[in-house]
């Protein structure tokens, strides 16, 4: 599945969560910047005349303490868009059996394992007669949490080799986000608003 429908898929399945974390940052971060505001405007009216100088040393750290506060907002909006969407893309790992060429997908998965006496093959349940044209049955099982691929343990079990759906967006995901993260800025800012798909 690439970037594009995975991006495709997250527009129609979470938009809303998506919208909603960027709008509540988007709110708090206003609502800071008017307590500023405020507080700037408290200070100058105290202090007008006699204390220019010390006004103007508050104004300094109210802002700096506000652009903190804002950033840290960014940042757990980060966090929460982050879990979102990986949420997102595990659950749209099944729907790669649907939209690949599942049985070549697999065949190559299988050939990037070293030649190893295996002992355990893990697959998802729908996979285990697929896999038993590589492997012998009675090594295949049956695993629901693997949403496509497979897990093959050796005999001794200190080789273990994880190449299933699931772990292989873990490994790609620190490269997948910052991606996604920067067409979803994209879209926000031309926007104002997360982007609706119907």
């Amino acid at each position: 599945m690439g970037l594009e429908e995975l991006l495709n898929t997250l527009r129609i399945n979470e938009q809303k969560q998506i919208d909603d974390i960027w709008q509540q940052a988007k709110a708090e971060a206003e609502s800071i910047r008017k307590q500023v505001a405020d507080a700037i405007t408290d200070i100058t009216r105290a202090h007008e005349d006699q204390l220019a100088s010390a006004c103007q040393k508050s104004i300094r750290s109210i802002l700096a303490e506000s652009e903190k506060k804002a950033g840290m907002k960014k940042l757990y909006a980060y966090q929460d868009l982050d879990r979102v969407l990986h949420l997102t893309a595990i659950r749209q790992l099944p729907l790669l059996r649907q939209t690949l060429d599942y049985k070549t997908v697999f065949e190559l998965l299988v050939n990037e394992l070293p030649e190893v006496d295996w002992e355990r093959i893990a697959v998802n349940p729908a996979d285990v007669d697929l896999a038993v044209k590589f492997f012998r049955r009675d090594i295949v099982s049956p695993d629901e949490s693997i949403s496509g691929g497979l897990i093959a343990v050796n005999r001794d079990g200190r080789i273990l080799v994880n190449n299933s759906f699931e772990k292989r967006l873990e490994r790609k995901w620190p490269y997948i986000l910052p991606e996604m993260i920067k067409y979803i800025e994209k879209r926000y800012v031309e926007s104002g608003a997360a982007e609706k798909t119907e």
